[in-house]
């Protein structure tokens, strides 16, 4: 399935029903997170969702080529490095950029 808005509110619709509850962008980072941390779904505090966000967040850019994996910090956590620079970005194209790689990682994971 390709990326377009019609293909976004499907699978957007398709998680709100797997997992009961009214998904957003956010939470679709948040289940990224949770996916590449590894240690499935439980109770989170609010700095560890906060964290899972992050991490979806950097997830979605390493697919695109913003950050590299880079090992591990000393929590265990799931480290990355720039490679290109983010700064140079305009916020509506970080934003189609991180929205692309989440629909797709979430294709990906779901099939």
């Amino acid at each position: 399935m390709t990326y377009n808005e019609e293909n976004w509110d499907q699978l957007v619709l398709e998680i709100s029903k797997r997992f009961s509850v009214t998904a957003d962008f956010d939470f679709m980072l948040f289940l990224i997170g949770v996916q590449e941390l590894g240690e499935g779904m439980r109770p989170y505090s609010r700095e560890e969702k906060m964290d899972l966000i992050n991490l979806g967040k950097c997830t979605a850019l390493a697919r695109a080529g913003y950050l590299e994996r880079n090992g591990y910090d000393e929590g265990g956590w799931p480290a990355f490095r720039e490679n290109d620079s983010l700064q140079s970005l305009t916020p509506s194209f970080l934003n189609y950029t991180l929205k692309r790689s989440v629909f797709d990682y979430l294709n990906e994971k779901l099939k």
